[in-house]
């Protein structure tokens, strides 16, 4: 960025403050508020510019200034292009500015909508932003937005912010709080979550935010029982009929399906509830998303591990024929072929008579195939094939000499 551009932004960022402090007229601050936003949504050297001149301080200042819902607006949208990426500019101010404008029970919807958004912009790549979030106690009002009387915008952006607050991606912090917020929230909000579930039924955008909310809470295997006591089976499964044709819920249902497969009682209440059919037609109808049959795949390994019953019932609902399938149609995706790796591992594991079904569609093939293409699964597909009891040595791990230690399986003729 050059030299004139930053003195572009900091001239911008001055005159919204002289606005600000001679109250001026709406439509004067609005139009600045629009050109800060703007250059801001060019890109990071723009926002830390912008930064640096205390356009933060700058914003805050003109929201508690002017009471006009436009100005608000704008004002809000401007400090979500400032801080994306660059969440390090809130203070305690800041925190306590989110808190103050949720807890108003007379807030406009749409500058709820538009605070719960910046706040998870804050907890983004952040970890002493979501403690200090998290510590001024904003579970209990996002507990409150959880009613089906609440807009469903300011609902998605709710939960929106309940999974920013479980993230663990600040590599400037060893050891973060994600799992003991998530079981905070999770013992707070759950039976919310899933009453929402319930309510909203046919409205898809509400339901992949609860799909990919309650997946990201399933921290302790207690929660994924708690689900299901809740009924929260059957509504899964209700979904995932309704919204055959949509990829991205049957995606985000089947890494539910995965995290819930974390409680073996749970894994084995699916399919005295139909979950083989389902889950084999829903890796059908989504098989040209390679996003949802990696999901789907690994969802089926999950839910297969250590649990021949399971496997069984998937197997009487082709579920076979489904993985090749994917595994030909998506030859070239690695993701789709370690996770069918697995997949096929668990299945066949303890269900040895299946192996006779894989090996006739033409598995073995098709994984031979893989280790020539993609070297570093080389583990996963080797230990496919020797579940299926193909013609696979086993290699001892972490073995060498001179410091070099190698890892993995060796074929006899290698």
């Amino acid at each position: 960025m050059s030299s004139e551009e930053n003195e572009g932004i900091t001239e911008i960022v001055q005159k919204l403050e002289r606005l600000q402090k001679s109250k001026s007229q709406d439509a004067t601050i609005n139009d600045t508020l629009e050109l800060l936003k703007a250059e801001c949504d060019k890109g990071i050297a723009q926002r830390v510019a912008a930064g640096k001149a205390d356009a933060y301080y700058v914003l805050l200042n003109i929201y508690e200034t002017f009471n006009e819902k436009t100005v608000q607006t704008n004002t809000l949208k401007t400090l979500i292009a400032l801080m994306t990426m660059q969440p390090d500019l809130l203070d305690a101010r800041g925190v306590e500015f989110i808190i103050n404008n949720l807890k108003d029970q007379n807030q406009d919807p749409q500058l709820q909508r538009l605070i719960l958004k910046w706040t998870k912009e804050c907890c983004v790549a952040h970890e002493m932003n979501r403690q200090k979030i998290f510590d001024a106690h904003i579970v209990d009002i996002i507990k409150g937005f959880l009613t089906e009387n609440t807009p469903n915008e300011v609902i998605r952006e709710a939960l929106s912010v309940s999974r920013a607050l479980v993230l663990d991606d600040d590599i400037r912090v060893e050891f973060g709080k994600a799992h003991e917020h998530a079981r905070v929230i999770a013992s707070e909000t759950l039976c919310a979550i899933m009453s929402l579930l319930s309510k909203f039924k046919s409205e898809e955008q509400i339901n992949i935010d609860i799909l990919l909310t309650l997946t990201a809470l399933m921290v302790r295997s207690e929660f994924c029982k708690k689900v299901d006591d809740a009924g929260g089976l059957e509504l899964l499964k209700s979904v995932m009929e309704t919204f055959a044709n949509s990829d991205k819920i049957i995606k985000n249902s089947f890494k539910l399906i995965k995290a819930l497969a974390g409680n073996d009682e749970c894994k084995a209440h699916m399919f005295t509830k139909g979950f083989a059919s389902v889950m084999a037609n829903s890796l059908l109808s989504s098989m040209k998303s390679a996003p949802a049959v990696t999901a789907g795949l690994a969802a089926v390994a999950a839910v297969t591990l250590r649990n021949p019953e399971n496997a069984n019932a998937l197997y009487q609902a082709n579920i076979a024929d489904i993985i090749v399938d994917a595994m030909k149609y998506y030859s070239k995706e690695k993701s789709v072929q370690k996770a069918a790796s697995w997949a096929i591992r668990n299945m066949v594991s303890r269900n040895k008579h299946q192996s006779a079904k894989f090996l006739e569609l033409g598995v073995e093939e098709l994984l031979m195939e893989d280790l020539k293409k993609f070297k570093d699964i080389e583990y996963d597909v080797k230990a496919a094939l020797r579940d299926l009891g193909c013609n696979v040595t086993l290699k001892e791990e972490w073995t060498g000499k001179g410091g070099a230690l190698t890892t993995g399986f060796r074929r006899d003729n290698d």
